[in-house]
């Protein structure tokens, strides 16, 4: 859950000073900062799941997972994202006050909760998009199965959605298949 900081605008500089001493991940989005609470266990449960299977599943292609303690800087603009979960093969930084930024994420995936699914299918969901690198964004939901795909097709993303424990999230840029089941496994979501 993100809670804004009361400020008229906030300079890059405030911000990273605040980022690199917060003990909460902090997003800048268009001169706000938005500060990220703690998650519920449903929707820990997922991100330790999807981790695991991107560790697992990756490993021999040179591509790394990385949980929501890494930020992402996306292009236009000057956001500073902490998806829940984003992947780089062949992980490029930038070094801000001391904390490297991610700056070519392939996949990045949100585990959306009823306080922050409007903001990452709309407003994080566009600031993504401006990434060159990013092929995939999934938003999967913590209150039911389901799982939102987004494809980037030569500029066009393209959506699909899986609500079945049989049905598979599928990577093709990476080479991966998830089953819905795997990573609901254990959420307590949908008799998981």
């Amino acid at each position: 859950m993100a809670t804004s900081l009361k400020r008229d605008f906030v300079s890059l500089e405030e911000y990273f000073a605040l980022d690199s001493t917060s003990s909460q991940r902090c997003e800048y989005r268009n001169g706000e900062v938005h500060c990220m609470g703690g998650a519920q266990p449903e929707h820990n449960s997922l991100c330790v799941n999807l981790l695991a299977e991107l560790r697992f599943g990756l490993r021999a292609r040179g591509c790394r997972p990385f949980g929501s303690d890494q930020r992402v800087r996306v292009s236009t603009g000057s956001p500073y994202l902490y998806p829940d979960l984003s992947v780089a093969c062949d992980p490029a930084f930038v070094t801000i006050n001391g904390l490297r930024t991610l700056v070519n994420p392939v996949l990045i995936i949100e585990v959306t909760s009823p306080s922050t699914a409007r903001e990452d299918r709309g407003a994080k969901f566009l600031q993504y998009q401006t990434i060159e690198t990013l092929a995939d964004y999934v938003l999967v939901d913590s209150t039911a199965i389901g799982v939102l795909h987004y494809r980037n097709q030569g500029g066009l993303w393209s959506p699909q959605l899986c609500e079945q424990p049989a049905d598979e999230l599928v990577l093709d840029e990476l080479g991966l298949s998830i089953p819905l089941a795997t990573i609901y496994a254990e959420s307590g979501i949908g008799g998981a």
